[in-house]
């Protein structure tokens, strides 16, 4: 019975190491309406930044126009968020005739596009090992 559990002991010495996911907390600001729900958008290097499908998202009602403070566990490395208000809840982004968003919307690095979409690089930052803040001031 001690043997086995020594080798027991070893065996879950000997496992591979697996990293512990870091805490990236964000803050969303300027939510100017009280309804609706607020899509939130991670990307990692390589995915299609901005589009519909993203690995990682979150979906949040919206009932104060407060600053909402969201947590999420991720391994350490690069991401890039992007966040539209659904005020009329009809589960996209509303845009007038030639594309430009009716609802608010924000990225992460704050980045405010001029012309054309903006790319991951624009929007990218490290999420380090202990752990990282951001906030996302929402265009209007």
């Amino acid at each position: 019975m001690n043997f086995l559990f020594t080798l027991m002991s070893i065996c879950l010495l000997w496992q591979p190491y697996s990293a512990q996911d870091s805490t990236l907390k964000v803050e969303i600001s300027s939510i100017r309406k009280a309804q609706g729900k607020l899509w939130i958008a991670i990307y990692r290097p390589g995915e299609k930044f901005g589009g519909d499908n993203p690995d990682m998202h979150k979906i949040v009602p919206v009932n104060s126009m407060k600053n909402k403070i969201l947590e999420f566990n991720l391994p350490e490395g690069t991401y890039a968020i992007a966040i539209f208000h659904d005020v009329n809840n009809n589960e996209e982004l509303d845009k007038n005739l030639v594309g430009i968003p009716k609802e608010p919307y924000g990225f992460s690095n704050n980045f405010k596009p001029r012309f054309s979409a903006p790319q991951f690089k624009d929007c990218s930052f490290e999420l380090p090992a202990q752990g990282k803040q951001i906030s996302i001031e929402l265009n209007n």
